[in-house]
């Protein structure tokens, strides 16, 4: 398992915005930290920093204590799926999920027998064994979001990054797919970052969350503490009143009928 850190991490665009400032937040091994706050916050910034996606202006960025800010994408090890599924319409299900695993070259180029090994593990732990041969247009929406979820797993990377994967499908595939990608975690182990808006999508897949505003982290701590004991106003309002009303309209809608009147 890895570990990820950010010490100081600044992020400056050439008209002057910064889009972070001065991060600091570690992610431990074999954890699940979603990084939440609401639109332009820095949240998937941070991401592509960790991506190599984007450049740090300032600061550093560590995978398993080694220093990743020169080192290209392709060679820090991760795995990421985006809030597109991205993937290649004319290509099977199997021809997605390995396209990077057969366009490495020299001595990272796996063996053909490993290859097939992995899709058979991948598909059958994402439900896939059975579309394997079919096209992206045959598939729903959730099946087409694990495909892009086998395609990062199937290089076994150090670390899952996760840029709002969700987004894109209806309220019962988003909570389906929720519960599986939190199952797939515990069952693997790996280091995962993950972002989004969504504040229940956050408390109910996070072992910590990283609450941004601004680019500043106003809070960093497991769902409920941050629930609970609010770091500042931006917080309590952002995370707790908003789950404060979703309670108040669950029991609402819950209460039996003539109750209160």
């Amino acid at each position: 398992m890895v570990s990820v850190k950010f010490e100081g991490v600044l992020k400056r665009y050439e008209d002057g915005f910064e889009a972070v400032s001065g991060l600091d937040l570690e992610v431990r091994d074999g954890e699940f930290l979603v990084l939440l706050g609401p639109s332009g916050c820095g949240k998937s910034t941070t991401l592509r920093m960790l991506a190599g996606l984007e450049e740090v202006t300032d600061g550093t960025v560590s995978i398993d204590g080694v220093v990743v800010n020169h080192l290209p994408a392709g060679a820090r090890g991760l795995g990421m799926v985006f809030q597109s599924y991205a993937l290649y319409p004319h290509m099977s299900v199997r021809d997605n999920m390995t396209f990077g695993l057969r366009m490495a070259k020299g001595a990272e180029r796996l063996p053909d027998g490993e290859i097939a090994t992995r899709v058979k593990e991948t598909a059958a732990m994402l439900e896939l064994s059975d579309h394997l041969d079919k096209k992206p247009k045959e598939l729903s929406g959730g099946q087409r979001q694990r495909v892009a979820l086998g395609r990062a797993l199937i290089r076994r990377p150090k670390v899952l990054l996760m840029d709002e994967p969700l987004s894109n499908l209806d309220a019962e595939l988003r909570h389906q797919m929720r519960h599986e990608i939190r199952r797939l975690h515990d069952e693997l182990g790996t280091t995962t970052i993950y972002v989004t808006h969504d504040q229940i999508e956050a408390m109910t897949l996070a072992d910590r969350v990283a609450i941004l505003d601004k680019g500043v982290l106003q809070q960093h701590a497991p769902p409920l503490e941050a629930y609970q004991q609010p770091a500042n106003e931006f917080v309590q309002s952002f995370l707790c009143r908003h789950l404060d009303d979703l309670v108040e309209t669950a029991n609402t809608l819950l209460r039996p009928s003539g109750e209160g009147a």
